[in-house]
């Protein structure tokens, strides 16, 4: 999930009514507009209401208030040309793909000009390619403060890695921003305020390839994992499901150095087993009856949190967290990227979506993931240690007494 571009309008919003129909928002009428065709081979231009614009902010080529040598602009390295200088050559710096913008909204924020007033308004991103970095988008500011380079390093002088992920902990005041790099990724907690000061966490939430990151209301960090697992010996374009669903619940919240780290478990609805990984059958976990049941359209599966890390017993030295989610038997996904909470149901229920093999020639095809999914997991609230998980995109559609599965879970859960 990359973005070289920071485009940002007074408001940006999204409808699902099409053709001429209208609806007021907050007092903003917007116009529907109709479903825009697959068009291969050209880049089709953003439909929007007419009464919405696009206004950029921030591009590529902006360059940074202080930026360096190796990093100075906003979605460059400085290793190239950016545009190729040469006919017939490919040359050009490296693109940092800006990723997920965290918008705030603070006061008194300060950068490298200690006469310039930076306003309140504010989105910081990690890069996701060639350099670890934070940047800040100042959408008060004029074009030569516009965006400003908060940290490249870690408080220990330690290069940042790239980063995919990032959202607020509004208990710790900390931005966290989340790195695929599996046994080398993790999440860093960074400041603010300029220069940002960011802290490796790996201790408490462990090393993994985590992308998506959300905060509940009791102060838990919700992350969900990316990492591609092994093909299958007979299905050399489909990977095992090796990615999992993570919960870390701080000793108190905003303690972002101890507590305990969990991971989804998912009840086979064959067997009321944990559906769990198995290292030596990559071929048995892509094509499993309970794989082929995850992605069952309309089929409810009992949850329950299993602990993989507390840092009360296990201390705070960085682990390896998808192994540990491994060993207490969590339900392993095929390559989740992003989740949300679903608005209004009080941190409730949570939306995931699963990448899939990103392979059209996949064998798993849709019916075992091979196209990836969209999950919505429900808990009586966030902290609950048991719920239901159903997918939302199935391709198939269980008929009532078609199948011998079991019955769904009891209403108390």
């Amino acid at each position: 999930m990359g973005g070289g571009l920071a485009a940002a309008a007074a408001l940006t919003m999204a409808t699902a009514n099409a053709g001429t129909a209208s609806e007021s928002i907050s007092g903003l009428r917007l116009q529907g507009v109709p479903p825009q065709p697959k068009n291969p081979g050209i880049s089709s231009p953003n439909v929007l209401s007419p009464s919405l614009a696009e206004v950029v902010v921030a591009q590529g080529s902006t360059p940074l208030e202080n930026g360096t040598s190796q990093i100075p602009y906003y979605g460059y390295l400085g290793d190239g040309p950016l545009l190729p200088l040469l006919p017939g050559s490919r040359a050009e710096a490296t693109k940092t793909e800006p990723d997920k913008n965290t918008y705030l909204v603070l006061r008194g924020q300060t950068g490298p000009d200690a006469h310039y007033s930076y306003g309140h308004r504010f989105l910081y991103q990690g890069h996701e390619s060639g350099a670890g970095y934070i940047t800040r988008v100042n959408l008060d500011a004029n074009f030569q403060h516009r965006v400003t380079l908060m940290a490249s390093t870690d408080v220990h002088g330690t290069p940042l890695p790239t980063f995919d992920g990032s959202t607020y902990d509004p208990f710790a005041h900390r931005l966290l921003f989340t790195s695929e790099g599996g046994t080398t990724g993790g999440v860093w907690a960074a400041t603010v305020g300029f220069p940002s000061k960011v802290r490796d966490i790996s201790g408490a939430v462990g090393r993994g390839g985590y992308e998506g990151v959300q905060i509940d209301s009791a102060g838990d960090v919700w992350l969900v994992e990316d990492v591609g697992g092994a093909y299958g010996s007979s299905h050399p374009n489909a990977k095992q499901p090796n990615s999992f669903i993570y919960r870390f619940s701080p000793k108190q919240p905003g303690d972002l150095t101890h507590g305990r780290l969990q991971a989804l478990q998912v009840l086979s609805q064959r067997t009321n087993k944990p559906i769990r990984f198995h290292a030596a059958t990559p071929d048995a976990d892509i094509t499993s009856p309970d794989r082929r049941d995850l992605h069952t359209y309309g089929l409810r599966f009992r949850t329950r949190w299993v602990t993989v890390h507390d840092t009360a017993t296990d201390g705070t030295k960085p682990y390896d967290a998808n192994s540990a989610a491994k060993a207490v038997h969590a339900t392993p996904f095929k390559r989740p990227e992003n989740g949300m909470f679903q608005p209004g149901t009080n941190f409730g229920s949570f939306y995931f979506t699963e990448t899939g093999d990103t392979n059209a020639n996949t064998e798993a095809g849709a019916a075992l993931g091979g196209y990836g999914a969209v999950y919505r997991l429900t808990q009586p609230g966030p902290t609950a240690n048991r719920g239901r998980c159903r997918c939302c995109t199935g391709a198939t559609r269980r008929t009532p007494g078609s199948t011998t599965l079991r019955s769904s879970a009891p209403a108390s859960w």
